[in-house]
């Protein structure tokens, strides 16, 4: 591991008692080196959340993330089966996919059309026939490092991260009571942050702001309720306490206009839990649906963000579905 380029001892009194602790210096959200150093062992070096398994379950369905001058996607195989590979043809280096999400066909190479079976093997490279010692099966596309937990597809690209149940730690267990994995998708929306990454997912995990610059969330959830969760894993968070009258986080009061996820009832009903997987994973767990955050530095003050809202599959079939009073939150 190449070394932080910030002084050691300010890292080290970020891990104090919290009573006694600092926060990190300001050069760590804002000096372009320290931000190269997070790229190289943080989100190139370990397990990130590259979406969830909603995106890419089935045959040729797609997701392209991008990080630190790497391109890589994950899609669907024969069987649906997520796979990872790095975005670029063994040939020339051109891209194979250049969309952010979708679903296609075939794996072909736009430059010279060679092509490439969901596995990653290489299927048919023209013009190759009388090439000597020309091993096709040397020429698959390369793989990245793949797990699905609870739904979140996790991506590592340095190939030597700890094992992916390991950095999930106890959190699989609430994401399962959530039936994250089963849940659908229905909306998604990308935007851009004028803050470094890191900047985001502290805001995430805190609500002392909430009075001030969220009103409309601090009328349904007092700032103060609820608790902090605690467990193996590189994950934080905790749970907030719905208000009285109030039964989700969204718009026109928070009144639940769908069915909550299967399973949850009683005083879960009245719970919002809110988890950040480390480095760029923040996920919130509501009554009646999942937001999933996923965060993408694009500079040390800037992060572009995919937001996305995950429903029971059976609520989504309902012909009076409508996620717009959750998106709309």
């Amino acid at each position: 591991m190449s070394t932080l380029p910030l002084p050691a001892d300010a890292v080290q009194l970020t891990r104090l008692p919290l009573e006694r602790a600092t926060q990190l210096p300001g050069a760590a959200f804002t000096d372009p080196a320290v931000l190269q150093w997070e790229i190289e062992e943080l989100f190139q070096g370990g397990w990130i959340c590259a979406g969830h398994v909603d995106q890419v379950n089935e045959r040729g369905k797609f997701v392209m993330v991008e990080i630190g001058g790497e391109s890589v996607f994950v899609v669907g195989d024969d069987q649906g089966v997520p796979r990872a590979f790095i975005n670029s043809c063994r040939h020339r280096g051109s891209r194979i996919v250049d969309a952010p999400e979708g679903a296609v066909p075939r794996l072909q190479c736009p430059y010279h059309a060679w092509s490439y079976d969901f596995d990653g093997m290489l299927k048919n490279a023209p013009f190759t026939d009388e090439l000597e010692e020309f091993e096709p099966g040397c020429f698959g596309l390369k793989p990245v490092r793949l797990a699905v937990i609870e739904g979140l597809v996790l991506i590592d690209l340095s190939g030597e991260a700890p094992s992916p149940a390991e950095h999930v730690g106890v959190l699989a267990e609430h994401l399962a009571r959530y039936r994250t994995g089963e849940l659908k998708r229905a909306q998604r929306i990308t935007y851009e942050v004028e803050a470094n990454w890191k900047a985001i997912a502290e805001n995430y995990s805190e609500c002392l702001h909430c009075p001030g610059v969220h009103p409309e969330l601090n009328r349904l959830s007092h700032y103060m309720s609820g608790e902090e969760y605690t467990g193996p894993g590189a994950w934080c968070g905790g749970s907030m306490t719905l208000n009285e009258n109030v039964e989700t986080m969204a718009k026109d009061g928070g009144h639940l206009t769908r069915p909550p996820i299967a399973g949850i009832e009683g005083e879960a009903l009245r719970d919002v839990l809110y988890f950040a997987i480390f480095p760029n994973c923040l996920i919130s767990l509501h009554p009646d649906y999942a937001m999933l955050h996923t965060m993408w530095p694009d500079g040390p003050g800037r992060t572009r963000v995919e937001c996305e809202w995950f429903f029971e599959p059976s609520t989504m079939e309902r012909e009076d579905f409508d996620p717009s009073d959750a998106v709309n939150f």
